[in-house]
């Protein structure tokens, strides 16, 4: 038969030692009181013991203004007991005989006590006042530092979108002029090109733009995943001609419900940034991965695609800003504007999804998106 708990009284937390400024601040007090009061002593015979009374209470108003309550306290009382014992008749006795002096003596005692008290508290207090006015400004200085950054910020993207809005035009005229033009015309084929990568750049500052002005509203439709990966390559035709792409996993998948156009334009993104990068002739990898349980309880499984190239990989200093807007490696090709992966990763969040990114042990970066989605057999 097992014993009964015993159920002893709580251990009492371990006692805090007293700080050494207020040990230091008692004996500083005490120090004050024995020269003031050899100094009264001198002086009794032409003063009287009314002054050494007013000599121990001004030193316990000045001591208030810069110790701690509990050493002023003690100095209050220690005068009180030195004004008796060596000022007020019958001297080096603590026995009061008249009853005035009684009075006199309990009136110094609490007026002392009241002193110390008050002074040690409103300084306290012009401590905490202080304080809170530090803070006050600092909030303040930040709060202005915050709306000037929020006003930098909204006309910034009010530039952008007002100029990206002026350039699509004269882009359009652009276009639509080439195709009149002489196909076999070499300069035909290199204005061509350059609409497009500036047709590219304009649509980039538009979609982020919209992506943090939080525009961006998912519509989810069922669809397949055959039909996503062919929106975000049929636009990529001349970009992935010298990489050949190998599409693995897509085969048996169930209709999908998400936003097929965010989806598209995030992938778009992350392979246009592959055939950027990465040696021409080599392959640019897209595996599916069949929905599954994510964590949580959700209805929603989890839908994983992984995008990798086999270029030279990620450099060290661009691991942890590689979605980071206008964020570009040191040597890429000219052209882009590093607005592709802020982008995507913008757009997949919107769904609710994430992009991650590392360096495949075999060489090349690899992209993984992964997003939230409904299924169903078609």
């Amino acid at each position: 038969m097992n014993a009964a708990p015993s159920h002893g009284p709580a251990p009492r937390p371990p006692r805090q030692p007293v700080p050494v400024h207020v040990v230091g601040q008692f004996s500083w007090g005490l120090t004050l009181l024995f020269v003031l009061a050899s100094l009264c002593w001198w002086l009794l015979p032409f003063t009287g013991s009314m002054f050494s009374a007013l000599v121990f209470l001004l030193a316990i108003v000045l001591a208030g203004t810069r110790w701690n309550r509990g050493p002023v306290l003690a100095m209050a009382a220690v005068a009180a007991l030195v004004w008796n014992y060596f000022f007020i008749p019958p001297r080096f006795t603590l026995h009061i005989e008249r009853p005035e002096d009684v009075v006199m003596f309990g009136m110094f005692f609490v007026v002392a006590m009241a002193m110390g008290h008050l002074i040690t508290r409103l300084r306290a207090r012009e401590a905490a006042l202080e304080h809170y006015h530090q803070e006050r400004e600092q909030l303040l200085q930040a709060r202005h530092r915050a709306e000037i950054a929020a006003e930098a910020e909204r006309l910034h993207r009010t530039l952008l979108d007002s100029v990206s809005h002026e350039l699509k035009t004269p882009i359009t005229i652009i276009r639509t002029a080439l195709d009149g033009l002489d196909a076999a015309n070499p300069f035909t084929a290199e204005i061509d090109t350059a609409t497009r990568r500036l047709q590219r750049i304009v649509e980039n500052l538009l979609e982020i733009t919209r992506v943090e002005s939080d525009a961006v509203k998912p519509a989810p439709d069922w669809c397949e995943i055959g039909d996503v990966l062919h929106a975000a390559t049929a636009p990529l035709q001349r970009e992935l001609a010298a990489h050949p792409l190998r599409v693995t996993g897509t085969d048996h998948l169930p209709l999908l419900r998400l936003d097929s156009r965010l989806l598209a334009q995030a992938l778009a993104n992350i392979l246009h940034n592959a055939a950027q990068h990465a040696p021409a002739g080599t392959d640019i990898e897209i595996h599916v991965t069949p929905p599954s349980a994510g964590p949580g309880d959700g209805p929603n499984l989890l839908l994983h695609l992984r995008v990798r190239d086999h270029g030279p990989g990620l450099a060290p200093e661009m691991e942890d800003r590689v979605f980071d807007k206008f964020s570009r490696a040191r040597g890429a090709p000219a052209g882009g504007t590093g607005l592709g992966l802020a982008i995507s990763r913008g757009l997949m969040r919107a769904m609710k999804g994430d992009i991650t990114v590392r360096n495949h042990p075999e060489g090349g970066a690899e992209f993984l998106l992964s997003l939230p989605v409904k299924t169903r057999q078609p």
